[in-house]
């Protein structure tokens, strides 16, 4: 997955379809956050931060940028965190490319 933003967007969100072996993962009573980093210096631009699932039965959620998010232009690796219910925690159903483009 590949995602192009310009600096200082906020919109559109990112979104997830998150899949284990071909089927949803079932993010009931589940809770998701979304971390970034610079894929050059491995700086974490963003730490865990909470996605918002949209449909938690198809595996659909989706992270809402800050300003603070995108107000750096450069190359970004992002992976998505699921804590199950029972306190279980599974990391990296996707890598995504994440290119913030400089405003004109």
């Amino acid at each position: 997955m590949s995602v192009k933003i310009v600096q200082d967007d906020t919109r559109p969100p990112l979104e997830f379809n998150l899949t284990q072996d071909g089927s949803p993962v079932d993010l009931t009573g589940c809770t998701v956050k979304f971390y970034m980093k610079d894929a050059t210096s491995g700086s974490v631009k963003i730490s865990g931060s909470t996605c918002v699932i949209t449909d938690a039965t198809k595996g659909k959620c989706k992270y809402l940028w800050t300003s603070s998010d995108t107000n750096t232009a450069g190359t970004y690796v992002g992976e998505v965190e699921v804590t199950f219910p029972d306190g279980k925690i599974q990391t990296g159903y996707k890598q995504i490319g994440i290119t913030i483009r400089a405003d004109i």
